[in-house]
């Protein structure tokens, strides 16, 4: 079964964002946590380093800010950002809903939040990453395969 390709103004195809996919999961981790409480040890000093990097969430937001395009992945890309944390890695938004996961569980000393971590990150990437990733090769063309030759999809 073939896609039917979309005009590369329509955006990624993207409808849920996946800052809920991630309080999804998070919500989860609650109910297990309620089921079966596991208490995280050394969460002191995770929460320290969780606030420290999410720091990477704003110097993201600024990029989108300066480039004049929307950060919603609903919405069309106007220019393919490739500064900022973007040098580092192509989806670092995603990367900082992982740490923020990582954060939560830290504060609220849920060790399932974080046992979760690695689910959030697989549902991102098979739901939204990979339609990311295809939209912005049609809408950017060389320019985004250069760009992702150069540039790793997480770290």
């Amino acid at each position: 079964m073939s896609e039917t390709p979309q005009p590369a103004d329509a955006g990624p195809d993207v409808h849920i964002n996946p800052a809920l996919i991630a309080a999804g999961v998070m919500l989860i981790g609650m109910l297990l946590d309620h089921l079966q409480p596991l208490p995280l040890p050394a969460a002191a000093p995770l929460k320290a380093i969780g606030i420290a990097l999410a720091s990477i969430a704003i110097w993201a937001f600024v990029q989108y800010q300066r480039a004049d395009t929307g950060i919603r992945p609903d919405e069309p890309a106007s220019v393919l950002i490739t500064g900022g944390p973007y040098r580092y890695s192509r989806n670092p938004q995603y990367l900082v809903l992982a740490l923020l996961q990582v954060t939560v569980a830290c504060w609220l000393d849920k060790l399932w939040i974080l046992l979760l971590v690695p689910v959030t990150l697989f549902v991102i990437d098979r739901y939204a990453v990979v339609r990311e990733e295809h939209y912005l090769e049609q809408r950017f063309g060389q320019q985004y395969r250069d760009y992702r030759r150069r540039v790793r999809r997480w770290l």
